[in-house]
């Protein structure tokens, strides 16, 4: 079960969105080479919508390795999103053109087939974060993780009033999410992008209570939602944190069935985020 193996860490220091782009350069650099390593000198891939970004890792509990990582690229009126700059995503096909639509992208797992090189991790304090390094996970976990992970991404834009986010993804990506219960709705043409890829729509809400029909282990996954991310500011200041530490039986999107077992507290001191979302 993920939640006893893994925790997802939202990205709230620098050195977070540092080990999210560590991640990112292991994954789309050295594994995939969809990037040219030469390019990123710090072992780091970047991109221009890291600033207007939520940034989620994961960490195996057992290795306290750093195994996966994705972001939602929060909308921002009067700045394109990744898909938008590729002219992959088709707006008309929406029912409201003008709706706020977050992007999931850098969607990224280092396998066990990875070649993680040591000599290119960070060299910490040994009792800090940073010592833990990144490290690979097997197939099995990372299909866990990407549970784990659209747990964290979904809940985040929920209580953030995004109720829809694109998706830039592969055919056989789409299949395992449409497997899972994702609701993916097409909204462009299929684009040539580090191979072929189609922008999808999701409705959050509604994949939510799909993927839960699917599964009862999916059902737990969710109303377990105080488990879906955690910051990793907390975890540097203790580690055996597995969930945000305050709830609100209130909160309108908890009323929910699916989520009433346990709820997440609405407003987490992220009201940066949260304004940049709504600008």
């Amino acid at each position: 079960m993920f939640d006893d193996t893994f925790r997802v860490c939202f990205a709230d220091t620098p050195f977070g969105v540092v080990l999210h782009q560590r991640i990112r350069y292991q994954v789309f650099c050295l594994d995939k080479g969809f990037e040219d390593p030469e390019a990123f000198s710090a072992a780091q891939e970047t991109d221009a919508w890291d600033d207007q970004s939520a940034h989620f890792i994961v960490q195996n509990k057992d290795t306290r390795q750093w195994v996966a990582a994705t972001r939602l690229v929060l909308p921002k009126r009067g700045r394109p999103l990744p898909v938008d700059s590729l002219n992959a995503f088709d707006r008309s096909m929406l029912d409201d053109p003008n709706m706020p639509v977050g992007e999931i992208s850098r969607f990224c797992i280092i396998s066990n087939r990875s070649n993680v090189d040591v000599n290119s991790q960070l060299e910490p304090d040994p009792n800090s974060l940073e010592a833990w390094g990144i490290g690979a996970i097997g197939k099995k976990q990372q299909f866990e993780a990407t549970l784990g992970m659209i747990r964290a991404a979904g809940i985040y834009a929920l209580k953030r009033d995004i109720n829809f986010c694109i998706m830039l993804i592969t055919d056989a990506f789409a299949r395992m999410l449409r497997t899972l219960g994702v609701t993916l709705r097409q909204a462009g043409p299929p684009t040539e992008h580090r191979g072929i890829r189609t922008a999808y729509i999701v409705d959050m809400r509604e994949s939510v209570v799909s993927m839960a029909k699917k599964s009862s282990a999916v059902r737990d996954l969710f109303r377990r939602s105080k488990h879906a991310y955690v910051r990793i500011s907390s975890v540097a200041l203790d580690d055996t944190i597995d969930c945000v530490s305050e709830y609100t039986p209130d909160h309108s999107l908890f009323n929910e069935t699916i989520f009433r077992e346990t709820v997440l507290l609405p407003s987490e001191n992220d009201s940066d985020l949260r304004t940049q979302a709504q600008r």
